[in-house]
């Protein structure tokens, strides 16, 4: 089982006075369930606004990704609520206009995952649990931040890379996600070529025990 809640509460940098949401989606995917058609499957999703609504919710989340095999995600980078009616309604009229008839659930999830934020984040997807791989990824990030900015040399050498350019790192089944600040990715592909990076992704928030056992 991964649990990841207590990791990811203190990523909220808004609450529900704010225009701002966190994408949270329950997927079943085709790799764990071998016996089903291999494509995914969006069991539920919601617009998550605060920290107190993560709690509420994770009664709920768990009962359902035990109960489906599935697996939890969530997208830290806050997202408008403006800019998402918008994107919507754009969608839809695109739909009626060319005659494509579409479950609008379908649409407004398109529109979630799609939206980009305010405060941008990646994702460094790292998989392998060899401690050795996170701590040179991390020591060419600190060098690649250097470039640009200097004055942040007096954090990293006392390696508070929070403050700096590192939002989180998220248990993964295979390794970790290091949630960062945009950075210079031409650099880092020179040097890490086989690792990906998301620019609009969600992470790993729960994991059932049927899956990772």
């Amino acid at each position: 089982m991964i649990d990841n809640f207590d990791i990811i509460k203190p990523l909220f940098y808004f609450n529900e006075v704010n225009n701002m949401f966190f994408h949270l989606q329950i997927l079943r995917r085709g790799k764990d369930h071998p016996e089903l058609p291999a494509a995914n499957k969006l069991i539920q999703s919601w617009l998550v606004r605060s920290r107190e609504q993560l709690d509420n919710l994770k009664d709920e989340v768990v009962f359902l990704c035990e109960h489906y095999k599935a697996r939890a995600y969530i997208n830290v980078a806050g997202k408008d609520f403006e800019k998402l009616n918008t994107l919507i309604l754009k969608k839809l009229a695109d739909n009626v206009h060319t005659g494509n008839v579409i479950n609008p659930w379908h649409i407004y999830n398109s529109a979630c995952g799609e939206l980009t934020s305010r405060r941008k984040s990646w994702i460094i997807d790292i998989d392998t649990r060899d401690l050795d791989t996170k701590y040179e990824v991390l020591e060419e990030l600190d060098g690649i931040w250097l470039e640009t900015h200097p004055e942040s040399k007096e954090y990293l050498d006392e390696c508070c890379r929070d403050i700096v350019y590192l939002f989180a790192e998220i248990p993964t089944m295979n390794g970790c996600h290091l949630i960062t600040k945009p950075f210079n990715l031409q650099k880092f592909k020179e040097k890490f070529p086989e690792i990906d990076v998301h620019k609009n992704n969600p992470t790993v928030l729960y994991v059932p025990k049927s899956i990772t056992q």
